[in-house]
């Protein structure tokens, strides 16, 4: 029987299912009130029908396809309508009827609506089509229009076929052009093949299967480009496309090599209709529009990922994307009024250094046509309608405004093609292929991809690497983020970027100069002539003929690309010399093949180096390398730039003193000066209207852009969302009606709209997921990768943002997004820094939305040693076993190395942190941290009683410690770890801080100590784990042993017993066996308790700790008995109990905040000494003193 709570759900939804379904003959089969989309908190599930009563069912991780779900395979079982509504009662799933965002999508202005459910649609538009009585458009039409590039809108519904599969179950197809076929089928539930709904047929399976059940209206949103041909008839570029089903992206920017199967036409340059297949299914269709496109402009639109991603395919323009565009594109640099404090603000590339960063050609050709130089940019062309000659002379004359006025170079560099390969593996793993298109193969959509453009031809490797270490101080528009690594990866990744040019090996050449004579040091150059004079690519001397008596002059330009210390080694047989910035590195003299090395500090620039050698007869050598912290250590011959050519890549531009006024006026009138930042620079001269003064469908707005404005070669998309945001600015009162969805005047809800729009903006989203929005594209999966696979997802995808203002407390947030982090050092893909302060907003409105204060406060009875001690327990291998998976700083566990757990309090709120460990799947679903806390008992049942709270607290107070947080139990797989048994454990040995007679007793009650025989001290007392003996039982046995347990207690310092002048007295500052004290060794008693014996002169000494047995008031007992019975002496002596800030209480006193002290046998006095205090026990002469300290901690 169906459980209450699901048939009364079927109840409610049988009218609306019945609606659906009344088209169909089957609507009274009871199973299409089953089948259908279920979804919970983070589960979704999809119920297919298959007949009589029969279900497969699909069951997801995260939610539904598109709305969630993992990328992880879902679970697949059979079963009956009971099985149905058991699991759905079970995982708290409701049935839901999710719609397409764009159904219902009305034809913009300049579509053709190819059928809006009249006859006079069909006639019009249609070859042969035909209308059902409802109103729909039967498969098996064509139209009589035939396209090239276009977006095309399609709306469809598949029967109910529950008893068909694969290809027989509601099949038919939209083939653009005739030949290129979208898959239409019911597929709802499957595995998302290139055969059905979503795919490209048997060309590209969709990247998730976005089909909805049947007898539900679906989308189809398509952007085709046919493929193109040139004039003898030859294909140059397959057809491409980008499919939306149902509002999400199935197929990004996919080439289509070959015309589909049962195409009705063979692939050609001619355009073609669209056809909607005839499979014999009774598909039906519903409100088609078109709207033709110019591809090669569409591929010259300023490429915003972001606005592509979440607002290019909305129904309807959103103000939202518009301001994202403004924002994105600098619109406030010359029109006011929409400054949002959502979004740092745009502005193009500071020009005050371009000189020192850009090749000259490179900088002309984008002044003077940046489409065509940079396809994607989102710098506007400042001459529209203009011809090359007169877009050159433009930027011929700005570009020697700017470089007349720096005075600066270039500084080039040669590199490797090791360093390039090393830098293309950075660059497809740490996270730049997230934003910028991918080189190596895997899939990168150009729609969603920031164009680089040729950087080889516009950077040098060091000015690439400068940028990408700093790029705000270029881009002050935080758009692109600072690499977080070394500057060595970043020069890694300009090489491999600037390749094509930077990779010259051996192409710069030393001039040689060779002389001739007999030498035991190197000659003065300056008064000889070189017997020849040439070029070589290398210190080479083994040319040389004859072989002996020479001397050779090396000269060549090393570039240095940044300040810092670089250190030679100059190897040589016989004697050399480097000279170089005024520095000498002497090897100088007759000897054998030795090696000479000098660091210099050296600032960026060019320097010329010279290289000095001599042979005296014999073997002869020369090598020269430099260590650079960018590059590291590389032979001279790699590094050097040729005098006369220090530019790989020369300009043909050169600079024209006569045009310099000229570009100067030019830049300040035609907008450059509005954007882009310069030193000294002119006052812009351009006035613009405000954005809401702004004439739509005018000026940057126009069809045809004007002289004077600046074209973006905006697309359709693109030109309506920022038309709805510059009309929403002209009427606030209904902006609302064109907002994203969800958007309210609600505080909180405007700063979920303002976090979203920054996230989109920013392209964090690239990345990260929040709210079931965004996260990494399938298409670009590949390029997050992992050191540790068995981690899963979670080791190399970024995390979600749900709930990060909660989770991160502010100085970490403020740090992370400010200068990026990389503790995740298993996941290759890195956060980069974006800088904090235009981001304070962002960092304000994610806590208004995410941050919780609530949390159980832990009130703790026990002293903070014993707390500490209990959280150090809890996440060590006895305990809940966290270093199982996470790390502890450098050290692993023998485990998989997750997060840092000594990281966690410089990064999380404690809320938090007390909330998650509770509920961790609750908090991040699918993750693989365990819940310990099961129904709010803890897992480690003895300690706290099994309290969660408390454990957690001390779990957190304990790596509060940060490095001082002693390593927990287990951490080390190669750890040897002693303990008691049924009795004391004695292990001699060194220890840290003590000398060299340290006597260790672990005691069956987890109570520890160090006696030490040179001082006469109970040293050190701790509880728990003893010690680790692999470091003196593994290998040589080299060095001194911590303690290995918690509550570490340096309980005497000084030998306690004395013989001084009064009890007030100074205390002796040696310890005892310098004194004369002999240690006697230790007996022991029938426990196994050690004794410890020692004698002054006729004096003699038992010390006897002994662990107190109760567990809520352990420590030691003390027993001394000191003898004074057989000495004649009357000295006084007298014994130091403890020393401190000591505060007498109930029966006792307290040593600090960490110990108590009571006493059983003797009356000590507090005396102060200085600045601190003691307890003293006088003994009296000719009698035996016996007395017991208590001692808690």
């Amino acid at each position: 029987m169906f459980s209450r709570t699901f048939a009364l759900w079927l109840a409610i939804t049988a009218t609306f299912a019945l609606q659906l379904a009344s088209a169909n003959a089957d609507v009274t089969d009871p199973d299409f009130l089953v089948q259908g989309e279920y979804v919970g908190d983070q589960t979704g599930m999809q119920v297919v029908a298959i007949g009589d009563g029969e279900f497969d069912l699909v069951i997801y991780e995260g939610g539904l396809p598109g709305a969630g779900a993992k990328t992880t395979p879902p679970r697949r079982i059979e079963g009956d309508s009971q099985i149905v509504a058991d699991l759905a009662e079970s995982m708290g799933l409701a049935k839901i009827n999710r719609t397409s965002p764009t159904l219902g999508a009305a034809a913009p202005a300049g579509a053709i609506a190819l059928f809006d459910g009249t006859a006079d649609s069909i006639d019009q538009h249609w070859e042969s089509g035909n209308r059902t009585d409802e109103g729909w458009l039967a498969e098996g039409s064509m139209t009589k229009r035939k396209f090239r590039d276009y977006k095309l809108h399609v709306e469809f519904r598949t029967p109910w076929m529950p008893k068909a599969s694969g290809q027989q179950r509601g099949n038919s197809g939209v083939y653009h052009q005739g030949r290129y076929e979208t898959q239409v089928l019911d597929s709802f539930g499957l595995e998302g093949k290139d055969n059905e709904a979503g795919g490209i047929y048997e060309i590209s399976s969709p990247s998730t299967n976005a089909c909805f059940p049947p007898l539900s209206w679906q989308t189809y949103d398509v952007d085709f480009t046919a493929a193109r041909f040139d004039d003898a008839g030859k294909k140059t570029a397959d057809a491409r496309m980008t499919v939306r089903l149902n509002g999400i992206i199935v197929q990004n920017d996919v080439a289509v090599p070959r015309a589909t199967r049962a195409a009705k036409f063979p692939e050609g340059p001619q355009p073609g209709p669209i056809v909607l297949q005839n499979h014999g299914d009774p598909v039906r269709y519903r409100n088609l529009w078109i709207i033709p496109r110019d591809a090669e402009k569409e591929a010259r639109r300023p490429i915003v990922p972001g606005f592509e991603r979440f607002f290019a395919a909305s129904p309807q323009p959103s103000t939202d994307g518009g301001e994202l565009l403004i924002s994105s594109l600098a619109c406030n640099a010359c029109h006011a009024g929409l400054q949002s404090p959502a979004l740092p603000q745009q502005q193009g590339p500071d020009l005050s250094h371009v000189a020192s960063r850009v090749r000259a050609d490179a900088l002309v050709a984008m002044i003077a046509n940046p489409h065509a130089t940079k396809p994607g940019t989102t710098m506007p062309d400042p001459w529209p309608g203009m011809d090359d000659k007169d877009r050159q002379a433009r930027a011929a004359a700005i570009a020697s405004y700017l470089i007349d006025s720096q005075n600066e170079t270039l500084i080039e560099r040669a590199t490797t093609e090791s360093m390039a390969q090393r830098g293309d593996h950075l660059y497809h793993s740490v996270g730049c292929a997230a934003c910028h298109p991918s080189f190596n193969g895997s899939p990168t959509p150009p729609s969603t991809s920031v164009p680089l453009g040729d950087l080889a031809s516009k950077y040098t490797l060091v000015s690439l690497a400068r940028f990408l270490q700093n790029p705000h101080a270029v881009r002050p528009g935080h758009r692109m983020p600072a690499l977080v690594g070394s500057p060595d990866e970043a020069f890694a990744i300009a090489a491999f970027l600037t390749g094509d040019v930077s990779i010259q090996p051996g192409s710069a050449r030393f001039r040689r100069q060779i002389y001739r004579g007999n030498w035991k040091k190197l000659p003065d150059f300056s008064q000889l002539e070189p017997v020849t004079t040439d070029e070589v690519t290398e210190l080479k001397i083994d040319d040389i003929s004859p072989k002996n008596n020479y001397a050779v002059v090396f000269q060549a330009e090393l570039p240095i690309a940044s300040d810092g210390n670089y250190t030679f080694k100059l190897t040589s047989d016989d004697g050399s010399v480097l000279l170089i910035d005024g520095h000498r590195l002497d090897n100088d003299s007759i000897h054998p093949e030795k090696t000479a090395e000098a660091t210099y500090e050296l600032a960026a620039g060019v320097y010329p180096i010279e290289v000095q050698f001599f042979d005296g007869g014999g073997e002869a050598a020369l090598r020269l390398e430099v260590n650079d912290p960018q590059f590291g250590t590389s032979d001279i011959s790699q590094v050097i730039s040729d005098a006369d050519n220090v530019d790989f890549l020369p300009s043909k531009f050169v600079v024209d003193p006569a045009l310099v006024d000229q570009g100067r006026q030019w830049f300040a009138g035609s907008g450059c000066k509005n954007c882009h930042a310069l030193d000294d620079g002119p006052k812009s001269t351009l006035s613009a209207p405000a954005l809401a003064d702004m004439q739509i469908g005018r000026g940057c707005m126009s069809e045809v852009i004007p002289a004077g404005s600046m074209d973006y070669e905006l697309n359709l998309s693109q030109l309506s969302a920022i038309t709805a945001k510059i009309e929403s600015l002209r009427h606030p009162a209904s902006a609302g009606q064109t907002e994203s969805a969800g958007q309210t005047a609600s505080t909180e809800r405007d700063a979920a709209a303002n976090v979203h729009l920054t996230m989109a903006t920013l392209n964090c989203y690239a990345c990260h997921e929040r709210g079931k929005l965004g996260g990494p594209e399938l298409s670009r999966d590949a390029i997050f990768q992992t050191t540790t696979p068995e981690m899963g997802l979670e080791g190399r995808l970024p995390p979600a943002l749900d709930g990060v203002g909660d989770k991160l407390n502010d100085e970490y947030f403020a740090k992370v997004v400010g200068e990026g982090a990389n503790l995740r050092d298993y996941m290759l893909t890195r956060m980069p820094a974006f800088g904090y302060e235009p981001l304070r907003s962002f960092h304000q409105d994610v806590n208004a939305i995410d941050r919780r204060d609530d949390m159980q406060p832990a009130e703790h009875t026990d002293s903070p040693a014993k707390v500490l001690a209990a959280g150090r327990r809890a996440v060590g291998n006895k305990g809940l076993a966290c270093i199982k998976c996470h790390s502890f700083g450098s050290e692993k566990g023998g485990g998989i190395g997750a997060i840092d757990m000594l990281q966690m309090t410089n990064r999380l709120r404690v809320e938090w942190f007390h909330r998650y460990l509770q509920d961790p799947t609750g908090y991040r679903p699918g993750t693989r941290m365990p819940n310990s806390f099961v129904d709010g008992k803890s897992s480690l049942a003895d300690l706290y009683h099994g309290d969660p709270t408390l454990q957690i607290d001390a779990m957190w107070q304990y790596l509060g410690q940060g490095e001082k947080a002693k390593e927990p139990v287990g951490l080390k797989q190669s750890a040897i770890i002693l303990a008691a048994g049924s009795k004391p454990l004695i292990y001699r040995n060194f220890f840290v801080g003590l000398s060299g007679r340290g006597i260790a007793v672990a005691y069956p009650d987890h109570m520890n100590l160090i006696w030490d025989a040179e001082s006469m001290t109970m040293a050190r007392i701790w509880r728990h784990s003893f010690i680790d003996a692999s470091k003196h039982w593994v290998g040589r046995g080299q060095g001194n042993q911590e303690p290995l347990g918690d509550s570490i207690v340096q309980w005497e310092s000084a030998t306690p017993l004395a013989i001084i002048d009064s009890i007030d007295a100074d205390w002796p500052s040696q310890p005892g066996r310098q004194r004369g004290y002999r240690f006697s060794g230790y007996r022991l008693d029938s426990s196994g308790n050690p004794t410890f014996q020692y004698s002054i002169g006729d004096v003699t000494v038992t010390d006897t700790p002994i662990p107190r047995p109760t567990p809520d008031d352990s420590g030691f007992d003390r027993h001394v008995t000191i003898d004074r019975s057989s000495s004649p002496s009357d000295a006084t002596m007298v014994w130091q109990a403890a020393t401190g800030d000591i505060t007498a209480i109930d029966g006792g006193f307290q040593i600090g905040n960490q110990s108590t002290i009571s006493f059983d046998g003797a009356s000590p006095e507090l005396i102060s000494t200085g600045d601190s205090q003691s307890l003293r026990i006088a003994i009296p002469p000719g009698s035996k003193t016996t007395f017991t300290e208590t001692i808690r901690w």
